[in-house]
């Protein structure tokens, strides 16, 4: 082999190293006093209008609107979401236009849980309630810890 094949070689593993070691995008413990204070006030994170923003299942909300949404103590539950995405498939079809709207707003609260942790015990998600946690655990062949309103630290195991 020559040496320009040996450089190819050389070159080609550490692009597909570089390729394979992406980034994990960071986890933030939700600031509950910083939210509340947020989504109080007219603005950008103002709890109804993110609420309104929700229920037409906008595209545009961030991780940051997800996150004041969810933690700022609004209507919006995980448990909610997905109850009403369960009742709607169930009585219309899972590809029904009012299921779908419920499984996206699942799939949006669940993405600001998991911007709070890993779901290890040095790095839970934070959640709103134990049913919340549950919920959340249900896909997953092992336990993940969870926060419930950043206190205490549980481990839930998926149910079989």
């Amino acid at each position: 082999m020559t040496i320009n094949g040996k450089i190819l070689i050389v070159l080609s593993l550490m692009a597909m190293e570089a390729a394979g070691a992406q980034e994990l995008p960071p986890t933030l413990k939700p600031d509950y006093c910083k939210i509340a204070r947020y989504t109080s006030r007219p603005g950008m994170f103002f709890l109804d209008s993110l609420e309104a923003r929700f229920l037409r299942c906008d595209t545009t909300l961030t991780i940051d609107d997800l996150r004041c949404l969810y933690y700022g103590g609004g209507e919006a539950t995980l448990c909610d979401a997905y109850r009403r995405h369960t009742l709607l498939a169930s009585r219309f079809g899972r590809q029904s236009r009012a299921a779908n709207e419920a499984w996206w707003q699942y799939q949006m609260l669940t993405a600001a849980v998991w911007s709070t942790g890993d779901g290890t015990r040095r790095r839970p998600l934070h959640v709103r309630s134990a049913d919340e946690a549950a919920l959340v655990a249900q896909d997953f062949g092992y336990s993940l810890w969870f926060k419930v309103k950043g206190r205490r630290k549980f481990s839930v195991a998926p149910q079989q």
